[in-house]
């Protein structure tokens, strides 16, 4: 059972959420989707690098310096470095993203991974909030929020299955003794509301 925990751990971990979100647009959306079909790669490209690969690198290195115990930056203090750094790097995606011309919207729901991100810097230095949640409960206000306010669809399938993910999320990093309840649900409430918020101001 810890196994499949590690496993949706790993699957759903918060660096790759901001991936997700980009590539769920091309995926349940109509109007977005058909604009930027010929653009995929280079739309997915910066999120990838800045959100997940550059991050990413700066763990492993900290990991490898023993500046960090572990990968999983289980421990709250030494989570406050690598989350500057992602902050920063988050901040060139949207310097790209804007750059690149794309819709307001967009770049809100991009911005919102960098709030996110900053209130997790905040939050780190008295509680270990759920960074995986923060990242999930981000991901589905992001689909509710573009689906309402940008696309006027209903991706009913979509946002059951991100209920179910949701809650596979949280119940792994409970079941992994990594969060207590209230750091689980306060990390989802706060990427939902954050995100969706932001979506709803750029639409």
């Amino acid at each position: 059972m810890k196994s499949l925990a590690k496993l949706i751990s790993i699957v759903f971990q918060p660096l790759l959420m901001p991936v997700y979100n980009v590539l769920l647009l091309f995926i349940y959306t109509d109007q977005f989707r058909m604009t930027y079909a010929g653009h995929f790669v280079e739309i997915l490209l910066p999120v990838f690098v800045f959100a997940f690969a550059v991050p990413s690198l700066i763990i492993l290195v900290m990991y490898r310096l023993h500046l960090i115990s572990n990968l999983s930056l289980d421990i709250r203090h030494e989570r406050f470095i690598p989350y500057i750094f992602t902050l920063i790097s988050y901040g060139f995606m949207i310097y790209f993203y804007h750059k690149m011309g794309m819709p307001f919207w967009f770049i809100m729901l991009n911005v919102s991974s960098l709030i996110v991100m900053a209130l997790a810097i905040v939050v780190t230095l008295w509680w270990k909030i759920s960074a995986h949640m923060f990242g999930v409960g981000g991901l589905m206000g992001g689909v509710v929020a573009v689906s309402y306010f940008v696309e006027h669809i209903n991706p009913h399938y979509l946002i059951m299955a991100l209920l179910l993910i949701s809650g596979l999320v949280g119940s792994s990093r409970l079941l992994l003794k990594k969060h207590t309840p209230a750091q689980v649900y306060t990390g989802f409430l706060l990427g939902f509301m954050v995100t969706f918020i932001c979506v709803w101001i750029g639409a």
